[in-house]
């Protein structure tokens, strides 16, 4: 099992945990609904570690069980940055501590 979840965490997540590709379907459309209500607003979105690197990967077009490997940090203590426009997002920042800012 453990190995399973190593190589992709998304297609063999740990027992009694949220289906990762429903997780990243039901943040994605979350953050759709508040991009909808607030046309060029900005919203904060705070959210568990997890649930949001699986949505970055989902807007993205990152495959989920990569969400491992290609955002391996997302700090407690950090802002990231998303564009949303025409249904297209796009990463402006990422991981950047608030005392950075």
């Amino acid at each position: 099992e453990a190995a399973a979840f190593r190589a992709d965490p998304a297609a063999h997540p740990l027992p009694s945990g949220e289906d990762p590709f429903a997780a990243a379907a039901r943040g994605a459309a979350a953050l759709s609904r508040l991009a909808t209500a607030h046309p060029g607003g900005r919203i904060l979105v705070v959210a568990h570690n997890t649930l949001l690197r699986l949505v970055l990967c989902r807007l993205l077009g990152i495959p989920e069980g990569d969400y491992r490997r290609r955002l391996p940090v997302l700090r407690n203590d950090a802002v990231t940055e998303l564009r949303v426009a025409d249904g297209e997002a796009a990463l402006m920042s990422f991981n950047v501590p608030v005392t950075a800012r």
